[in-house]
């Protein structure tokens, strides 16, 4: 062997990288499990690495000598007879090897309860597992709890529980409290509800505040009390939560509000805005980066009759912004507000003009020059015109990805219309992602330096279009790809009920979105791309179009018919000599499926006859 391979941290390397650059359709344990059998060297890194990630308890039991385990006739792993000493010592000679451990229900309801008790009797002292690192338990029935436990152990830093219930049950609660003494090191915490009565919510926050390495903790259900303590836990970096307050009253700031300097990120799910505005009261976030905002209306006795209050959420915008510091990269406002009842019924809250939101009341985001990424596709955007968003995009020039306006179903007619998307385009750069509602209506931009002088934006493959009206499919396909010559692919909101046309200016929208994306799907081409396609352009839509009648005073443009037939086939005589690389023809050369004999001394003269166009028909 050579000296190179001789470290077990190379052999690691080399089989880790092997693995993921497995060929498809071949299965990566299996080519582990050949490595571990090819010589002893080889053979621990091997197995380290094919029993890092496990999922179930089956593959531990199926470690045991043929006639101990076998399938009853409910498909259930099961055992014959308890297991030995010598037997208990082949288990552990894989588990100790285990650093991930995923466990769903699934996987749960293939072993009986004979193999759940051999689990949890185990010889040793130590945890089942006794290297874990990474535990994921992703069931919440009370039986399996004891199993859970011998799992639970000092080395344990990542921790992820399927709590399904918004409070846990007392069963589940003691868990929960005891998760400190047996997990000291864990570092982060997932999917934990905090307390099926006031007392056992203390207990567990007693607890949690106990881990003094948590950086990240995603829990349910939590009082501002039990938030204000558990945020101010000097490790926490990562908080996400639900804010409970039976009281709205509870949560009046104080003189001074509570200082959190130490989260980076914070997601806070409440039941209306005026509770986040609340909240955003009491608290000062000066160096979170990133947050998320999640309004469930569905958490309320009476759900609103109307998506929200606009004055609400200007305060709630004015609230983020006193509340957070110029630091933040990432913020995301989401509301759960159902709009098929307005659709089935009246449309008039849809269409009120008293929803859209203006420029002032997005205006005290602007200060935050480093976001990144802002998400405010609940609100209705119809009244911020084009220019407010030149000035919103001069405001935030790093952003990266942009909803606006474009997730929810309204009617009113939007005022941003493609110069908007240019001043976009223009003024931020970075964008890979853009998702608003605008009028798409065919101007001439090749005369017009505005249009004609941007620097396209070849980041933005899709593009989401919300409930925008659309006139003259072709020619819009035509101006996109002229700013974005990468889109494939338009996303909008389809209209919920097909007996009830859309008013106008939606009534064709959908259609129109729909002609859109036909265009901008790929087509095939006898020459072209690498995978022998290759989308539309901006110059095959635009260049030998044919001007229509003018509808609106806007011409229509119409792009020209592809025709194959008319195309000349492709000659392999004319290619040039030595024109396959030598690392294409090494990759085809270890293909497991190719016959060696394809292969001669001349390979680029064999492909020729092999493709000659006067025999094939490459159309």
């Amino acid at each position: 062997m050579h000296v190179c391979l001789l470290p077990t941290e190379i052999l690691l390397h080399i089989f880790t990288i092997n693995i993921q650059d497995c060929k498809l359709g071949s299965s990566p344990r299996a080519t582990l499990a050949a490595l571990a059998r090819t010589c002893r060297h080889f053979k621990e890194p091997a197995l380290d690495i094919l029993w890092k990630d496990i999922i179930g308890f089956k593959p531990l039991i199926s470690c045991l000598p043929e006639g101990v385990s076998h399938t009853d006739v409910q498909r259930k792993l099961t055992l014959k007879r308890p297991i030995l000493i010598g037997e208990w010592k082949v288990i552990n000679r894989y588990a100790r090897r285990i650093r991930s451990f995923r466990v769903n229900s699934p996987e749960l309801d293939m072993i009986d309860n004979q193999v759940v008790q051999v689990l949890m009797s185990a010889p040793s002292p130590a945890p089942l597992l006794p290297n874990l690192h990474s535990l994921r338990w992703c069931d919440d029935r009370e039986r399996f709890f004891p199993l859970l436990s011998t799992l639970l152990g000092t080395t344990i830093t990542s921790l992820q529980l399927g709590c399904t219930s918004a409070f846990p049950s007392f069963a589940q609660s003691a868990l929960l409290v005891s998760i400190g003494g047996r997990c000291p090191s864990i570092r982060e915490l997932v999917g934990i509800c905090v307390g099926d009565s006031v007392e056992s919510s203390d207990a567990i926050c007693e607890a949690l505040c106990g881990l003094r390495q948590l950086s990240r903790l995603d829990t349910g259900a939590l009082r501002p009390r039990q938030f204000l303590r558990l945020a101010s836990l000097p490790s926490l970096r990562s908080l996400d939560f639900t804010l409970v307050t039976h009281d709205i009253h509870e949560m009046q700031p104080g003189p001074t509000p509570t200082i959190l300097s130490r989260l980076d990120e914070l997601h806070l799910n409440a039941s209306s805005e005026s509770v986040v505005n609340h909240f955003l009261r009491c608290v000062r976030l000066p160096s979170c980066r990133s947050v998320k905002v999640d309004v469930n209306y569905s958490d309320l006795y009476d759900e609103p009759e109307v998506p929200y209050d606009p004055l609400d959420i200007s305060r709630l915008i004015i609230s983020l912004s006193k509340c957070l510091s110029p630091a933040l990269e990432k913020l995301q406002i989401q509301f759960a507000f159902d709009f098929s009842p307005f659709i089935d019924g009246d449309m008039d809250t849809l269409s009120n003009p008293s929803f859209a939101l203006g420029f002032d009341a997005v205006a005290p985001l602007l200060p935050f020059s480093r976001l990144t990424d802002l998400q405010l596709d609940w609100m209705c955007t119809s009244a911020i015109s084009d220019a407010s968003l030149k000035t919103i995009a001069q405001s935030l020039p790093q952003l990266e990805s942009f909803r606006f306006g474009g997730a929810a179903r309204w009617l009113i007619p939007p005022s941003l219309t493609f110069v908007g998307l240019v001043h976009l385009i223009q003024h931020c750069p970075r964008l890979h992602f853009i998702q608003m509602s605008f009028c798409a209506m065919p101007v001439v931009y090749d005369t017009d330096p505005f249009f004609f002088e941007t620097v396209p934006n070849e980041k933005i493959t899709i593009l989401g279009v919300g409930m925008s009206p659309i006139s003259d499919p072709h020619a819009v396909v035509g101006i996109l790809l002229k700013l974005l010559p990468k889109l494939h692919e338009v996303t909008f909101l389809d209209w919920l009920d097909d007996d009830i046309p859309a008013p106008p200016p939606f009534e064709q929208f959908d259609d129109g979105w729909d002609t859109v994306n036909e265009i901008l799907r790929p087509v095939s081409y006898p020459t072209g791309s690498a995978h022998g396609t290759a989308p539309p352009t901006p110059n095959t839509i635009i260049s030998g179009t044919t001007q229509f009648p003018a509808q609106n005073g806007v011409p229509s443009v119409l792009p020209p018919i592809w025709n194959f037939a008319s195309q000349s086939q492709p000659n392999l005589s004319n290619l040039p000599p030595n024109f396959m690389s030598s690392n294409f023809i090494q990759s085809m050369s270890a293909l497991e499926d190719l016959d060696p004999s394809m292969f001669r001394t001349d390979f680029e003269q064999d492909f020729r006859e092999w493709f000659d166009s006067t025999g094939v028909d490459l159309r």
